[in-house]
């Protein structure tokens, strides 16, 4: 029999175990004794009980009896109380109910406790251990921690929240708030109100209104300073209240504090206006005057874009052309367009702003033979730099283009016209100063220009004066069909490259098919190469004559001349001994005569004109197998870069050793390059094979 002291609570305890006695778990009650209660308690004992009630309330702890083997802290034997993974209290001690400094009864606001009872490997005094009974007893939350924003109501097993007048529950069934959304605003000019302006606005609210205008206008909102006082913290944060102002994508605020936002020009018909305030503060609230204007559109459809007509505003329904600045094209797909139309929308946008103005691409620019080409992009302004390959040829023209407007790399002149890598002439390694006796072996590098003219039956010399033309003798020729084969690129033959012709042109009045030959007027011909040859420092063309030059050569004015021909004869009793036709390219230092005095030298059945030449002296002289190669002087104007030019071409001599008689270049200078352009004009559209590479990098 429990003895209570309140006989109260002890008729309380016994409906309450009466009315729960069939309840489901969790239980509303229970009780709970050591283990062999009233028997003393075994060694070594370890019991554990789950006690649960109902949510809504907590679990409270009466002990009828407690004789637990008493030790500093309750080492030995004890009961715990555990709520969650901590240990509430122990219990151990022998207690009379009523004694001071110990609870009878305890209340623990948990619907979930152990109780854990263990004991030692010694009860020898018998201990008989504790009996205790636990119910499910009500929590007040109001008390414990005022859940509620304003009112709290208490029941058995639970609470409620209520709110004053003109609040409302929250959907969080704790917080009040005033239900001030759904506002909407379709006038063109208006105020809207925070509520119960100027009075203190509502604590725990969130206002939305929303400003409506017709397509085409946008809504500007403004604000007083005496109408504007929002909670804010003391560093100015919005984190307590705040007003935000969203339209069009874009967000605007939050604001709070006493300094209203500045004018705001939505750039909108529909703006939504949010008010969020917390459960403090007693501020006013704010009042803001909106407006309309019409929406503008940009004074620009999009990057690089021309407008017409020009405004400083453009409005709803305004039309308007559109084109691309300088540089730049419309592009739509696959299609460029000169331009468009566009209208300005209602929302403030362009119509067909899908365009763009792209950059104009004006591709890749052209190559050019023996030049090379650096850019790094192709697009409107930027910059193509020609560069010839080697110092054996030179840029014609300029060197730089820029990428225009109208797609085409131009020059400085506007034009489209590309330069030329033309051939650097009469570039060598020899020196007239050099003293020479007789003939010489030349080396590599001296007369890049010379070329060996094989006709299976004779051969001749020639000179390249272009990348891909041979000036040379008519006579060794024959006729138009015959077509020799050419040694190029080394003073020994032997070991030059095999170079093949495609076109012989004779000089129009050259006499062919003579049998007796004494008349060698115009012994002049053009070979053109079946493909060009990249040129280097084994084989170069020579210069032409400057046309109009009369002082040059000047009588006496030492020249050379070179060949594969005769290198001497000796004679005895009139009969040729021995003829010496050497394999390396021979060369010696000859004067020029004049043409008058060297006339009375030769039988009058010779014929002799204006259009030759007459230069040599005793032992220095052109042989059979020379004709057709240089007479080369030295260009008076570039010493410094040791530039030759062909002043004449073997022709014709009585004998070797003596002097003889030459082609004057300078009398067919016009002729040459009227009858090569004429050429490579015809060819213009034809296919080019990649030159010829002669020389050999070591």
């Amino acid at each position: 029999m429990i003895c209570w002291e309140r006989g109260m609570e002890l008729r309380w305890f016994f409906l309450a175990l009466l009315g729960c006695a069939g309840a489901e778990s969790p239980s509303m009650f229970g009780e709970i004794t050591s283990p062999n209660y009233p028997q003393a308690y075994p060694n070594n004992a370890l019991t554990t009980w789950d006690i649960r009630v109902p949510e809504g309330y907590g679990i409270r702890l009466y002990f009828t009896h407690m004789d637990i083997e008493l030790s500093e802290d309750c080492e030995y034997d004890a009961l715990q109380v555990i709520i969650g993974k901590e240990v509430q209290k122990f219990f151990c001690g022998r207690h009379l109910f009523g004694s001071n400094g110990f609870p009878r009864e305890k209340f623990y606001p948990t619907t979930h406790m152990k109780l854990l009872f263990k004991s030692d490997f010694s009860n020898q005094e018998r201990y008989t251990g504790f009996a205790a009974y636990y119910v499910a007893a009500d929590v007040d939350e109001c008390n414990m921690h005022d859940p509620c924003s304003h009112f709290c109501n208490n029941y058995i097993g639970g609470f409620f929240c209520s709110c004053p007048p003109e609040y409302e529950l929250q959907e969080d069934q704790i917080t009040c708030g005033v239900n001030c959304s759904g506002g909407l605003y379709t006038d063109l000019r208006g105020q809207i109100r925070s509520p119960g302006y100027p009075s203190p606005y509502p604590e725990n609210s969130r206002c939305e209104y929303r400003v409506l205008l017709e397509s085409g206008y946008q809504v500007i909102l403004s604000f007083k300073s005496e109408d504007f006082d929002v909670e804010a913290t003391e560093n100015g944060s919005c984190i307590y209240d705040s007003l935000m102002i969203k339209a069009k994508g874009q967000k605007f605020g939050p604001y709070c504090g006493k300094t209203p936002p500045p004018r705001i020009e939505t750039g909108s018909n529909e703006v939504d206006i949010e008010f969020v305030t917390d459960s403090g503060g007693d501020n006013k609230g704010w009042k803001i005057y909106y407006s309309e204007d019409a929406i503008p559109c940009p004074t620009d459809v999009f990057h690089h874009s021309i407008l017409n007509p020009q405004k400083r505003k453009y409005l709803f329904k305004d039309m308007i052309t559109v084109k691309c600045e300088e540089g730049y094209e419309l592009v739509s797909g696959k299609k460029r367009l000169p331009s468009f139309r566009a209208k300005c929308q209602g929302d403030g946008t362009w119509s067909n702003s899908n365009l763009r103005c792209q950059p104009v691409d004006c591709g890749d620019p052209e190559q050019l033979v023996n030049a090379d080409v650096k850019f790094t992009q192709t697009t409107y302004g930027e910059k193509a730099v020609y560069k010839c390959k080697n110092e054996y040829y030179s840029l014609k023209g300029d060197d730089t283009y820029s990428c225009s407007g109208d797609g085409l790399w131009i020059n400085s002149a506007q034009k489209t016209d590309l330069p030329k890598c033309a051939p650097v002439c009469g570039k060598t390694s020899f020196s007239l100063t050099s003293r020479i006796f007789g003939g010489e072996k030349a080396k590599n590098g001296y007369f890049p220009w010379l070329v060996l003219v094989d006709m299976t039956t004779n051969i001749g010399g020639g000179s390249l004066i272009s990348d891909r033309w041979v000036v040379t003798a008519a006579h060794i020729l024959k006729d138009h069909t015959t077509k020799p084969t050419l040694k190029v690129g080394d003073v020994n033959h032997q070991k030059g490259t095999t170079v093949h012709v495609k076109k012989v042109i004779l000089h129009p009045e050259w006499a062919v098919d003579v049998d007796d030959r004494k008349n060698f007027n115009n012994d002049i011909a053009l070979l053109q190469l079946e493909r060009k040859i990249e040129l280097g420092e084994c084989i170069c063309p020579i210069c032409l004559p400057e046309k109009g030059e009369t002082t040059h050569p000047a009588i006496e004015e030492v020249g050379v001349i070179a060949g594969w021909g005769e290198a001497f004869r000796v004679k005895d009793t009139n009969k040729i001994i021995r003829i010496a036709t050497p394999n390396t390219l021979q060369y010696t230092r000859v004067p020029l005569q004049n043409l008058e005095e060297c006339k009375k030298k030769v039988p009058e059945t010779y014929t002799i004109t204006s259009n030759m030449l007459c230069a040599g002296e005793k032992g220095h002289d052109s042989c059979p197998g020379d004709s057709g190669g240089p007479l080369m002087y030295q260009d008076p104007k570039n010493k410094d870069k040791k530039r030759f030019y062909i002043a004449g071409i073997v022709s014709w001599g009585l004998e070797c050793g003596d002097f003889g008689m030459y082609t004057k270049v300078q009398n067919y200078v016009d002729w040459i390059e009227k009858t090569i352009e004429k050429v490579e004009e015809e060819e213009k559209d034809e296919e080019q094979l990649e030159p010829l590479k002669v020389c050999k990098k070591v």
